[in-house]
C-alpha cells in the first residue's frame, strides 16, 4: 500500500472509529468512505466500526460502481451508492461519513429539518441542516435531493434515516456530524424548558451573512 492510499485509510478508519466510539452508529450501522483519485475506500457492509482494520475498506470506481479490491467476505457498504453522487457532484469532497445519531437521526424519522433561530453557533457553523427527501436505503433514490443540497451545505439529513456530512476529510466529516448530534440535543432540551428565545430578525440575518461569507471562501 503506497504512502498516499495509506493516509487516506488511515483517515477512513480513524472517522469510522470515532462515530462508533461516540455512540453515533451501532455495531452495524453507518459508513464512510474516502477518495483516492478516481476511485473511493469505502467501510464494508454488516462490519462494526470499531474492529476495522484498513484491509477491510473496500475500493470502489467512482464513475462506475465497480468494485476494484476487496478481502474474501468483504463487500462494499449499501449506501456506496449515494457515496459515489456526492463524489460525481462535489470535486473538493474528500471523506463522506453517514451515521444514526439519536437526536439528529429523531428529526429525519419525523421529517423535518434542523433549524432555531435561538441557537447562534449552529447557524454561523451550519445554517441549518436540511432534510432530503426519502429513498429507499441502497437505491439511486436516496441522492434524489443530494447533488442540490451540496451546493449551499456539508451536513443534511435523509429523510426517515439518518444524517450525512462531508468534508476535506472523512475524520473532518466525523466531527461534523458529533457537532450536529450535539446542537440537535439542545434544542430538543431546549423544548423541555418552553422552547427557543428568538434571536432578533436583523440579528439572525448578520450570523446568516457570516455562514455564506464562510462559503464564498471556499
Amino acid at each position: 500500500m503506497n504512502n498516499e492510499r495509506a493516509q487516506r485509510a488511515q483517515d477512513c478508519l480513524k472517522a469510522a472509529k470515532l462515530l462508533y466510539s461516540r455512540f453515533m452508529v451501532n455495531a452495524y450501522e453507518g459508513n464512510v468512505s474516502v477518495r483516492l483519485g478516481d476511485s473511493i475506500l469505502v467501510t464494508p457492509s454488516a462490519v462494526c466500526k470499531e474492529e476495522l482494520e484498513a484491509d477491510d475498506l473496500v475500493e470502489v470506481d467512482i464513475a462506475t460502481g465497480e468494485t476494484l479490491y476487496a478481502k474474501s467476505g468483504r463487500v462494499p457498504s449499501s449506501e456506496t451508492k449515494m457515496h459515489l453522487c456526492i463524489y460525481k457532484s462535489r470535486a473538493d469532497v474528500m471523506g463522506v461519513a453517514h451515521a444514526h445519531p439519536p437526536f439528529a437521526t429523531a428529526y429525519a424519522v419525523a421529517g423535518k429539518p434542523i433549524e432555531t433561530r435561538a441557537y447562534p453557533e449552529m447557524r454561523v457553523l451550519y445554517d441549518r441542516i436540511p432534510l432530503c427527501r426519502y429513498g429507499r436505503p441502497g437505491t439511486e433514490a436516496v441522492n434524489a435531493d443530494v447533488p442540490d443540497v451540496l451546493r449551499t451545505h456539508d451536513v443534511f439529513l435523509l429523510a426517515n434515516h439518518g444524517l450525512v456530512a462531508v468534508g476535506p476529510s472523512a475524520l473532518v466529516a466525523a466531527y461534523r456530524l458529533e457537532g450536529v448530534e450535539s446542537i440537535a440535543k439542545v434544542l430538543t432540551l431546549c423544548q423541555l424548558h418552553g422552547g427557543e428565545n428568538a434571536l432578533p430578525r436583523d440579528e439572525l440575518g448578520a450570523i446568516q451573512e457570516i455562514y455564506y461569507e464562510k462559503r464564498r471562501q471556499l
